[in-house]
């Protein structure tokens, strides 16, 4: 019986998310919903159990660490607009591009150094490659396209060094240790990037946008009229900027934005290294694989951040400008670490009710195994589109995903591989999301118009990946 009340907390998680919108109040609700069982009934005490279960969550060292790097990382993103690295690069490629083609392409060639984080690099981009389209007289809409793809599936395909990464190893260790999976959860992300098609799809579909002048204009697609608001959902903790807060306060230097990042991606994998081969690696491919990835990142992000910070006094930017922009740009990233931190919590009360048995014996011999990652893809496109949160999704969907996976015996990378590509889905195309919001008003559009624009690119991604999941499904198994 204690077992059929486990499903419970996920449960009123994910009807409270889809009832709500709000995907902050919805895990704490589900939350409190599982304390109240083990306390039964009593509020006072499921109160104190919820408490109970967020302190000791964040106590734990490898929660600490990515807590730690998603402030920092947040806070260095933010410290880079100011200086000057963005315009150096903008005015080193601006005599190189004289088409549409290349405005395009510029997009492409400004991600190697503003991957970081998603909204970073929609802000980066839109800075360098908006004036460039001007000058050609190109498609803005088609720019928003690029710039929104890029933010929203390049940065969650590349598997270091960006805001997603502690996130998202965050939720898949969690998810990993409710369903009894050992191992490193660094190499399962590993092994479900290649396998997130729907991220992989939009980016081959966006880029033959680029040569080839082709778009969907027998689609008419409605779009429900919306007006952006200051606060979009618990998820969206950028959408308060645009292209008017970024400012930088010093002369085009791209060397300010080249050598930190240089810095960082270089130490990265050095103590990436060298926690790997402190536990006996025998080779640098083993170590890699088996290294401490929480804490190599966040080590890193920490030095580069004092050396940036450093950097930029030397170079009389004020103390004051890079402390206040270091405190906003951590207190961005609060949004997500606060679902995260719900979501281990959320986790760890399932799985003290039985919710991993309790699946077993409800789906283990129902389900086909070769129909589960089609499934979860589905759910989480579904989930994260009228969410419009690939965050908030990614934490509701994962507990229940593996849990699918190992109880019917489904391939377990590819199921990792749909629930990021499910929860890509709404930082991509939905109205709600924040990509989309950002990336028009980067551009200068109506978000309704940039949303029509993007859709039918999208579905395209959407059935294609659909295909892929079904197939490997049965060729996988």
């Amino acid at each position: 019986m204690l077992n059929f009340y486990s499903i419970i907390p996920p449960l009123a998680a994910i009807v409270g998310a889809a009832i709500t919108k709000r995907i902050i109040p919805s895990l704490v609700l589900g939350l409190l919903a599982g304390t109240l069982l083990q306390s039964g009934g009593s509020l006072l005490e499921s109160v104190l159990l919820a408490g109970q279960a967020l302190a000791g969550v964040v106590s734990e060292e490898s929660h600490a660490y990515i807590i730690l790097f998603l402030f920092s990382f947040g806070a260095l993103a933010e410290i880079f607009k100011v200086g000057g690295g963005i315009s150096g690069f903008a005015k080193f490629t601006e005599p190189y591009i004289k088409t549409e083609r290349g405005a395009l392409l510029s997009v492409l060639w400004a991600s190697p150094v503003t991957f970081l984080d998603c909204c970073f690099h929609t802000i980066a981009t839109g800075a360098i490659s908006k004036p460039l389209l001007e000058k050609v007289g190109g498609s803005k809409d088609k720019l928003a396209l690029i710039v929104n793809t890029t933010s929203s599936q390049l940065i969650a395909l590349i598997p270091f060094a960006t805001t997603y990464v502690g996130y998202i190893l965050g939720v898949i260790g969690s998810s990993m240790a409710q369903v009894g999976l050992t191992g490193n959860p660094y190499r399962l992300y590993l092994s479900a990037i290649a396998l997130n098609f729907y991220s992989i799809s939009m980016l081959v579909v966006s880029c033959l946008a680029i040569f080839y002048s082709f778009r969907f204009s027998w689609l008419k697609l409605a779009q429900p009229a919306y007006k952006p608001e200051a606060d979009t959902g618990d998820h969206n903790s950028h959408e308060a900027h645009d292209e008017h807060h970024y400012q930088e306060k010093v002369p085009p230097r791209i060397a300010n934005l080249l050598l930190p990042l240089t810095f960082l991606l270089a130490l990265i994998m050095y103590l990436l290294w060298w926690t790997g081969q402190a536990k006996g690696a025998a080779s640098v491919v083993e170590a890699l694989l088996n290294a401490d990835y929480e804490k190599a990142i966040f080590v890193a992000t920490f030095a580069t951040l004092i050396g940036t910070t450093l950097l930029y006094a030397l170079q009389k930017i004020p103390m004051k400008e890079l402390q206040s922009h270091f405190l906003s740009g951590g207190t961005e990233m609060l949004p997500p670490i606060v679902i995260l931190t719900l979501a281990w919590a959320l986790t760890g009360i399932t799985q003290q009710l039985g919710f991993s048995p309790f699946i077993s014996s409800l789906l283990g011999n129902t389900l086909p195994p070769q129909l589960v990652p089609v499934i979860v893809f589905a759910l989480g496109g579904l989930a994260s589109y009228f969410m419009g949160s690939s965050w908030g999704t990614w934490a509701l969907i994962m507990p229940l995903a593996l849990s699918l996976a190992v109880t019917t015996g489904a391939n377990v990378s590819l199921v990792v591989g749909a629930v990021l590509a499910g929860g890509s889905i709404g930082d991509n195309l939905s109205p709600l999301g924040e990509t989309p919001v950002l990336t028009a008003a980067v551009m200068d559009i109506p978000v309704t118009s940039h949303i029509s624009y993007v859709l039918p690119y999208g579905l395209v991604a959407i059935g294609t990946a659909a295909l892929l999941y079904l197939a490997l499904g049965y060729a996988l198994l």
